[in-house]
């Protein structure tokens, strides 16, 4: 029986390389295409039997791509499997555009493409050697993906300082996200959960810059410094093997205006955090009292008190001494910068909130916690 010929769309060599492998150590004639207008030519000269294609393929975009297969009666037909990605809207034009089907974002991204190419050829269980297994310590994969974060990081620098200079730059942000969304695949793929759950959220962060350029601003720029920065330290030794999971992980976050609240504490939850809330300063203490917390949000403007006075409180008791605190506020004034490090706290946000960038202020301070890093 002749091999069935499987085309791969990945921007990124490594992850190409890896799907690659594998997909061929099952006995799958594997061709790659870096590009959509590259998978296009490709298609055309020689059709193949299955189509997987990375969520984010730049040129044209992968909607695009699927959209001109489906309108071609020869390519009608073909099975396309288009990869994960953080952002739901991505995967769901993949599937109004006809994509047969759309990974689910897992930390397992080689099993769930298996899965889909069992399903898609009607194979069984059995039929492919990969089918659950995942990549061992000693694997050349991992130290080549590891070894060349360096490089990602300085890549990502990069395409940030070109987005400060001018917070429009659409070029640099579709560039920023391009290696976000490669690190974070690699990450999966290595079975780095913690550093995969922190680069999805920047993922996540980034995407919805590109969607809303105009909620960029001083707060979220200096997020994406400080990610930048905590990245090029958690993705080496011994930190990326401390970091644990943040499944068991609560933020207390303190707000009297009810929506502040509900956003802060959904942020959390989309990011895999457990939040309590507190409308006053004296709830907040309460709930201080009865339980550790891995960070705190306060808002700046409290009754009773303000959330500079219920940072100096929070820092007098010994179980949250070091316990990140974060304030947010609409006031990003200089003299509330010096007043939240004098008061004890380590970082601000600003309002209006952004829903992702919460998120990543959450994990960059929970896991600098985990890592004795405060």
């Amino acid at each position: 029986m002749t091999a069935k010929r499987i085309l791969l769309v990945h921007e990124d060599q490594l992850l190409a390389n890896m799907y690659r492998e594998r997909l061929e150590d099952d006995g799958f004639t594997v061709e790659a295409a870096r590009t959509g207008d590259a998978a296009l030519r490709s298609i055309a000269a020689c059709p193949p039997d299955l189509v997987v294609l990375d969520a984010v393929t730049p040129e044209p975009a992968p909607a695009r791509l699927i959209a001109t297969l489906r309108r071609d009666a020869a390519t009608r037909s073909l099975p396309v499997v288009c990869l994960a990605t953080s952002r739901l809207q991505l995967a769901e034009d993949a599937q109004t555009a006809g994509a047969t089907r759309v990974l689910a974002r897992t930390c397992n991204p080689m099993a769930e493409l298996i899965d889909a190419v069992e399903t898609t050829f009607g194979l069984t269980r059995t039929a492919l050697l990969s089918k659950g297994l995942t990549f061992r310590p000693d694997q050349s994969w991992i130290t080549m993906g590891l070894d060349s974060a360096p490089d990602t990081i300085t890549a990502l620098r990069r395409s940030l300082h070109g987005l400060s200079r001018d917070a429009a730059d659409g070029p640099a942000l579709r560039d920023l996200f391009q290696h976000i969304h490669g690190l974070t695949e690699q990450m999966a793929m290595l079975g780095q959960r913690p550093i995969f759950q922190f680069t999805a959220a920047l993922e996540a962060l980034v995407f919805d810059l590109i969607q809303l350029p105009g909620t960029i601003n001083p707060s979220t720029l200096r997020t994406l410094s400080q990610a930048l920065d905590f990245l090029s330290v958690f993705l080496k030794e011994p930190h990326r093997s401390l970091a644990r999971d943040t499944a068991t992980a609560h933020v207390l976050v303190v707000d009297d205006e009810d929506g502040a609240r509900k956003i802060i504490a959904a942020a959390m939850r989309l990011v895999g955090l457990n939040a309590l809330t507190a409308d006053t300063p004296a709830a907040g203490l309460a709930a201080l009292a009865r339980q550790d917390f891995d960070a705190i949000f306060l808002d700046i403007g409290l009754p009773e008190m303000t959330g500079f006075d219920l940072c100096t409180r929070t820092r007098a008791l010994p179980q949250h001494e070091k316990t990140p605190i974060i304030f947010v506020t609409g006031m990003s004034t200089f003299q509330n910068r010096v007043q939240s490090s004098l008061s004890g706290g380590q970082d601000f946000v600003g309002k209006p909130f952004n829903v992702a960038e919460l998120g990543v202020k959450a994990l960059l301070w929970v896991f600098k916690g985990q890592l004795g890093l405060l």
